[in-house]
């Protein structure tokens, strides 16, 4: 059995207002040492399921916040801001399993650090009309390749919504939201129980649940409201794009992977625009 793990940082235990999670800043080599934690925890719930390879994205902001000295010998770890599938890079690979470690909810919803793939340019996307979180975002392009995704591990906001998207998934609740910047987070110690755990029984009864992979007809429409006019206007440089509003781009695809991969392109250069050239750049 070959596993894959994507991980993003908002949604690792301990974790609970945006400096943390920032290179440069004062909490983030702590922080890094939450996100080894909660990634170790679900590398051992892997490996107590049986699995037989475990494949890590470091899939936060520019992909070099895991250390792989930090992490279980077994894993092999992706790292690395330059990955065309972004914070779904390896997944092409395919695997039995997808495991998303420390997502967060979408930009607009209650939610710590809620926000929705880019923090300072990105306001809201669709998939085909819907609203949707970064987690659907990621979770489609893994499924493309035929990998259920069957675990996700953040606050109390995200895992219930995941719950309502992806029938059968299980969760791991690490804290509980209070403010985008305010948390009641649980003992790392106890969460890595918790994640090491409920991963194990989510590999083990794979075949039993029929978790399905996530599946979207096409063709396929990904709309971005940016934060911006100017964001927008340099996401329409990217191919099979279409102007919608004054701030909002839709990406066209004849399936997923063409209309993601026209979506990576434009959001790319849309954050080399303002706040996130600045702060906090495309995940």
């Amino acid at each position: 059995m070959k596993v894959y793990i994507t991980m993003d940082a908002e949604g690792i235990s301990g974790i609970y207002k945006l400096a943390q999670v920032i290179p440069c800043n004062s909490e983030y080599d702590y922080a890094r040492k939450l996100m080894a934690g909660d990634i170790n925890a679900a590398i051992a719930g892997a490996f107590d399921a049986g699995a037989d390879a475990v494949f890590v994205n470091d899939a936060h902001n520019n992909g070099d916040n895991l250390r792989i000295t930090d992490l279980d010998e077994r894993v092999v770890l992706c790292s690395g801001a330059d990955r065309p599938y972004t914070m779904a890079e390896g997944a092409q690979k395919g695997f039995d399993a997808a495991l998303l470690i420390g997502y967060h909810a979408r930009k607009g919803s209650k939610g710590v650090i809620s926000h929705s793939y880019a923090y300072g340019s990105m306001v809201e996307m669709w998939l085909n009309g819907k609203v949707i979180s970064e987690y659907e975002l990621i979770g489609y392009m893994i499924s493309y390749y035929g990998t259920p995704v069957v675990f996700i591990s953040g606050d109390d906001i995200v895992t219930a919504d995941a719950k309502e998207n992806i029938p059968g998934i299980h969760a791991v609740v690490v804290k509980e939201c209070i403010s985008n910047g305010a948390a009641s987070c649980i003992h790392p110690n106890v969460t890595a129980r918790m994640i090491r755990d409920e991963v194990k029984a989510a590999l083990v009864n794979l075949k039993a649940e029929g978790i399905k992979p996530m599946t979207v007809k096409g063709p396929v429409q990904i709309d971005v409201r940016y934060s911006a006019e100017a964001q927008a206007w340099k996401a329409m440089m990217a191919p099979n794009t279409e102007r919608i509003t004054e701030t909002t781009v839709r990406y066209h695809g004849k399936d997923y992977k063409e209309a993601y991969n026209a979506f990576v392109a434009g959001t790319g250069l849309a954050s080399t625009f303002g706040d996130d050239a600045a702060l906090y750049k495309n995940k």
